[in-house]
């Protein structure tokens, strides 16, 4: 019923807990984990093998794209999610939810929601976004399209329609694009919540959120938190805004193609 696919770089500090969160899933299907690994000098394949994993090690050169591909082609079932290996699954139904969001035949992809800023944790969660070909637009859904770093995908069409393997950011963005114009669907705003658990993502708002988050995905934290995490994440904000402006504007608007280097790259995302 579902493969979950992790792409990883020497992650072990972070890929136990990931692992843990996908262990304590109530899950009434099969599941897979295929764990394609970029030739990793710690022991996160060790690691991936006691959670039983399938492990694969990449045979070319990396790019997020060919990561990708080269994935899905180990894959077993047609759903299949992306997930990063210092994420967290924050309740213990997100894969039987996740399913769930697939009851359309035409629904190609799901993006899940990530527990990273204020508004999404504070409010309940909205209504599921369906973003199409007729009602897409760059300036509003640039940002619900899917992520790799936790995004689901049907098979069928990820492997018609194969991830750009020439780019080095936003490769799944602009599998989206593709998508939406052969007239499938991309889904958003869905209740199945994620956690970053890298330290630079994390701060006290996060942490208390976390600790307080409800099943049916609402999250309460208190007023002195609240202001505090805003402070703290402010540094943050403005380096990840500095770091990627230029990579997203490309892509988005397609101005240049942005050269891949020749050395094999880390998985950051």
């Amino acid at each position: 019923m579902l493969s979950i696919l992790i792409r990883n770089k020497n992650e072990a500090g972070y890929l136990e807990n990931t692992l843990s969160s996908i262990r304590k899933q109530e899950l009434n299907f099969d599941c897979e984990i295929i764990f394609i690994d970029d030739h990793s000098t710690d022991n996160s394949v060790e690691i991936a093998e006691k959670y039983g994993c399938k492990v694969f090690l990449l045979d070319r050169d990396f790019s997020y794209g060919y990561a990708l591909n080269f994935g899905i082609s180990k894959c077993s079932f047609e759903l299949i999610l992306f997930l990063s290996s210092h994420i967290t699954l924050l309740t213990t139904r997100f894969l039987e939810d996740l399913v769930q969001q697939f009851s359309d035949r035409n629904i190609a992809a799901v993006r899940c929601t990530p527990i990273l800023n204020v508004r999404q944790v504070m409010q309940s969660a909205k209504e599921p976004l369906l973003l199409t070909k007729e009602n897409y637009s760059h300036s509003i859904d640039w940002e619900n399209l899917i992520v790799a770093n936790c995004s689901a995908v049907r098979k069928t069409v990820a492997t018609a329609i194969l991830f750009n393997e020439e780019i080095s950011a936003n490769e799944e963005k602009q599998w989206c694009l593709k998508v939406l114009d052969q007239g499938f669907v991309v889904k958003s705003n869905v209740p199945c919540y994620f956690l970053y658990t890298k330290k630079k993502h994390s701060n006290s708002f996060i942490t208390d959120a976390t600790a307080k988050f409800q099943i049916d995905g609402i999250a309460t934290v208190s007023k002195s938190n609240f202001f505090l995490s805003v402070i703290k994440g402010v540094p943050w904000a403005l380096k990840i805004a500095a770091k990627t402006y230029w990579s997203n504007i490309v892509t988005k608007y397609s101005l240049i193609k942005i050269p891949l280097s020749n050395k094999k790259g880390v998985f950051t995302k």
